[in-house]
């Protein structure tokens, strides 16, 4: 079983104070990385469940969810009670408002092989107030799926037509066409991640995607969603059902 031992360390290190700054980073630039979150250890035993993982879909793409990741170490690292405080700590420190129950959505991207292409460059918000991204492989050389974002373009939608409207505008061809053609202008903000690193973000209200990497590449990563701003919406358990 992983000890999270680097993880452990810095999370029980975390003043209010800290978690203020937290806040006030991911603000003013978008998005805050703690180094080295991971151990070696871990690290070694999530990259061999995405090779597991790889070699079952064929050698290509492939995107887990939690009841998919049991033996990876995302399933503990997801019940861990620090790690799941941080994310409480944070939505009350930016919200100035209670936090609900910590539940996150999780998923594994693993993108590999011919089907990068349909898993890169698609520019959207998140359904959920904050995104942890946690890297496990990078490549080293050539396309690394390079992070990225447009931070806070919107506020919290308490309204979830609202929040359609917004997607709306971003997911047509029109918009990632143009979306696309700033990808390598300075007005959009690149992060090249490293593996262990932990990155946060307001998923919800940053706009923000993946590069591709090239098709032997293999780019995986760990993603801890929280807070749904319209878990309780009428509105959207009606169009859902529809």
């Amino acid at each position: 079983m992983s000890q999270f031992s680097n993880a452990n360390v810095w999370l029980s290190d975390l003043s209010d104070m800290d978690v203020e700054g937290i806040v006030g980073q991911i603000e003013k630039t978008g998005i805050f990385c703690a180094q080295d979150f991971l151990s070696q250890e871990d690290l070694d035993r999530m990259k061999t469940f995405v090779s597991t993982s790889l070699t079952r879909a064929g050698k290509e793409s492939v995107s887990l969810g939690s009841s998919q990741l049991a033996g990876s170490g995302l399933e503990e690292l997801a019940e861990m009670p620090k790690f799941k405080a941080l994310f409480s700590r944070l939505y009350t420190a930016a919200l100035k408002r209670p936090a609900p129950d910590v539940t996150f959505y999780q998923i594994l991207r693993c993108l590999t092989g011919k089907t990068v292409a349909n898993h890169s460059l698609m520019f959207h918000y998140d359904s959920y107030v904050i995104t942890a991204l946690l890297p496990v492989e990078i490549p080293a050389v050539g396309k690394r799926g390079d992070f990225l974002l447009i931070p806070n373009t919107r506020t919290i939608r308490w309204s979830y037509l609202r929040n359609l409207a917004d997607k709306a505008v971003i997911d047509n061809r029109l918009m990632q066409g143009y979306l696309r053609k700033r990808a390598s202008s300075p007005s959009m903000q690149r992060v090249s991640m490293v593996p262990g690193n932990l990155y946060l973000f307001w998923g919800y209200r940053t706009i923000h995607t993946n590069e591709p990497v090239d098709e032997g590449a293999v780019r995986a990563t760990a993603l801890f969603h929280y807070a749904d701003p319209h878990a309780g919406s009428f509105v959207k358990r009606s169009l859902r059902r529809a």
